[in-house]
């Protein structure tokens, strides 16, 4: 009976604490990472059982076999115990390698080269987003003390009136974030969006014409200035003005404060306004509208950065006016890109402030060291290095700066090396070996080329040996890496015409079993 009891007890411990969390938590497909961590009280049942499974194994064994004495009874135990151990031992013995973080600094030293990328003076702002771009950052700054001149803003908590009132003071060597609201005035429930209006325009401007005197009294000079639309606007006590009444910002820029800033200039000239579009955008959430608030408020004086991890949608639109300087995106008043595409004239990559985060101050948590166990995560992280190194360095070349190219190069085949961050598209490889092809370093780019084809290639012989339903549902990756091919034969023309035409068969005939598996190739 007191069996039965205890074996009631640990069966609704692991119940409960495994399959119950199961059903309550429904969780959805495509995890951004393992959730075994909330089931952990569930293995601690299971443990329980192994345990009593040992026990009953030497108890049936001692009834069996008839053991008497005690010294044999005890020694017998032994050897069943033991035995039993080779169980985890084996285990343990197969997935080590697959746990084994010894010798792994990448969260710590990552987190630095985000920090180390901000300018040294003026306690820059950062904006993150998510896990891996927040805590390792704080992690620095509390624990080892890196940067505590600057502020870390996660934007997934700038939602939040406790969040705000965080900003609001100091924090280690950092003086407050510059938001000037009363705090009635973002307090839950208050300001939790504003809608966007630009059907209002016409009417203000038309107010403007018929009473100038009087729309600039209520509205201000220029009813869209920025810090006009956060005061009379947003922040109105008015209900119905309670909008925003354009979907085009402009903030009045301070071209002295911009000289001053330590900012690359991006063009020949430094603009009269900065444009802040925000089409497509039915709403601002209270996260944004304390964006632009900082960026109102900061007037260049204070640099405000982007990490490199975080999405632009989620800063409004802000990314065709920033500059690349390293793992951080630096927010300026230039009009720099369009949609993603650079615009002619405007720069949007400070080579030389990147080379010497790169060079100087960046550390890459013994990535180096043969046989280092990279998880998932990690794996991404060391990709989007080498897609800031391999994008310097074809920066530098277009400035002609030839030797500190080589030096990046090097120092990324150095730090990052292919045998544990494989050569691939989504790793900037692509970049890499452009790179060494235009400084005329043609055994390293066919190298890279050879890693790359290696890996597109055997992709799409996979591919094409499914059936059908999964060929089709797998048809857009195998036309990404036959895209990739085709990119990878075209240059190796310029590094080596033999082995670009023996493997320009080898594409054709890829295309062909492509096709005949009722691929389409588009052309």
């Amino acid at each position: 009976q007191t069996g039965i009891r205890q074996f009631w007890v640990v069966f609704f411990l692991f119940f409960m604490t495994g399959l119950a969390i199961v059903i309550y938590l429904n969780q959805t497909p495509s995890q951004p990472r393992e959730r075994d961590y909330a089931y952990a009280g569930s293995f601690y049942a299971f443990a329980i059982w192994c345990g009593m499974g040992v026990a009953a194994i030497i108890e049936l064994l001692r009834d069996r076999i008839k053991v008497k004495s005690e010294k044999f009874a005890i020694a017998h135990a032994a050897m069943v115990s033991i035995a039993c151990l080779l169980v985890p031992i084996q285990m343990a013995s197969q997935t080590w390698d697959d746990h084994d973080r010894s010798g792994r600094y990448t969260c710590r030293d990552f987190g630095q080269n985000y920090l180390m990328s901000l300018q040294q003076e003026g306690n820059p702002i950062i904006y993150t987003n998510g896990d891996n771009d927040t805590f390792p950052l704080w992690y620095n700054q509390d624990v080892e003390g890196v940067r505590t001149d600057a502020r870390v803003c996660n934007l997934s908590y700038l939602q939040t009136d406790w969040y705000i009132d965080q900003m609001r003071r100091p924090a280690y060597d950092s003086p407050s974030v510059p938001i000037s609201w009363d705090r009635i005035e973002y307090c839950a429930g208050t300001n939790e969006y504003v809608r966007v209006e630009p059907g209002y325009k016409q009417a203000v401007l038309e107010m403007y014409r018929q009473d100038p005197a009087g729309a600039r009294e209520q509205f201000g000079d220029d009813p869209f200035e920025l810090k006009n639309v956060l005061k009379r606007w947003v922040r109105s006590k008015n209900s119905d003005l309670h909008v925003i009444p354009t979907d085009t910002l402009y903030m009045t820029i301070d071209k002295e404060a911009v000289r001053k800033s330590g900012m690359m200039m991006a063009t020949d000239s430094i603009p009269d306004r900065m444009v802040i579009s925000l089409r497509g955008k039915s709403a601002l959430y209270k996260g944004d509208l304390m964006i632009l608030e900082m960026l109102a408020e900061c007037n260049w004086t204070r640099p405000i950065y982007v990490a490199v991890s975080v999405g632009d949608d989620n800063y409004i639109n802000l990314g065709n006016n920033t500059i690349t300087e390293g793992l951080a995106y630096r927010i300026t008043p230039f009009t720099t890109s369009n949609g993603g595409k650079p615009i002619p004239g405007a720069r949007n990559f400070d080579t030389e402030r990147t080379y010497d985060n790169v060079m100087h101050r960046w550390k890459f948590g013994g990535i180096d060291q043969p046989g280092i166990y990279i998880d998932e995560t990690v794996m991404r992280m060391c990709y989007t290095h080498r897609r800031i190194m391999s994008r310097l360095a074809m920066e530098l070349i277009s400035e002609g700066k030839d030797k500190k190219a080589q030096e990046v190069l090097a120092y990324t085949q150095k730090m990052l090396p292919s045998y544990n961050v494989p050569n691939s598209y989504s790793s900037g490889s692509m970049d890499m070996a452009r790179a060494f092809a235009a400084l005329g370093q043609k055994q390293q780019a066919l190298d890279v080329i050879k890693d790359m084809w290696r890996n597109s290639s055997q992709y799409m012989y996979y591919y094409t040996t499914l059936d059908t339903n999964r060929f089709h549902m797998s048809e857009n990756d195998a036309l990404m890496h036959f895209y990739i091919l085709q990119q990878l034969s075209s240059l190796a023309q310029d590094v080596d015409e033999k082995w670009a035409e023996q493997h320009l068969m080898e594409l054709q005939a890829l295309a062909k079993r492509f096709e005949d598996k009722g691929g389409n190739l588009g052309y």
